[in-house]
């Protein structure tokens, strides 16, 4: 890990060197958690809301890739009604979001036999720590050194729900 943050600030260095006016609003922001692009500095603001509109935009097609639209949750939960599948969003008893008009439900929520059992604990933890959904499904999905590069989500899937509860209460007090 130093080594690849000294190659990063070895290349900042090279960077601030021939190009100062564009390098040092960015370093200034970056040393100072509280400070604000300056408002005449619209580049760097131009900058700043492309690159979170393409990380969201990233994030979005990601949790897409790996959710089953309303239509397959119904067959995975056993045939059940729009309205059946709604409720259980309404009652904290499903994750879903809501992308061009169709909901999606994080895959690590099913199992063979519908809803992963301790869903429900989990999803409580969930909803306590983490700012919406995309947080959520991060949180689910992100690999955890303690537990051998394992996710909460295969915690889960393997029936550990005490231990993904405790990540997710953990991991999710950040996000």
């Amino acid at each position: 890990m130093a080594d690849s943050a000294s190659v990063v600030l070895e290349a900042v260095a090279r960077r601030l060197e021939k190009d100062p006016q564009h390098v040092m609003p960015t370093l200034r922001l970056l040393a100072d958690r509280n400070a604000l692009p300056d408002a005449a500095d619209e580049e760097t603001v131009d900058l700043a809301r492309k690159v979170n509109a393409e990380r969201l935009a990233a994030r979005r097609a990601y949790f897409k890739a790996h959710a089953h639209p309303t239509s397959e949750v119904r067959v995975l939960l056993g045939g059940v009604t729009r309205q059946a599948v709604s409720l259980r969003v309404a009652n904290k008893g499903l994750l879903s979001l809501e992308l061009a008009g169709t909901s999606y439900f994080p895959d690590w929520q099913f199992g063979l036999d519908g809803r992963v059992p301790g869903l429900s604990r989990v999803l409580a933890a969930l909803t306590s720590t983490c700012r919406g959904v995309l947080a959520a499904d991060a949180v689910m999905r992100g690999p955890l050194a303690e537990e051998g590069g394992r996710t909460p989500a295969q915690l889960l899937a393997a029936g550990d729900i005490d231990a993904a509860v405790h990540y997710v209460t953990v991991a999710g007090a950040g996000s």
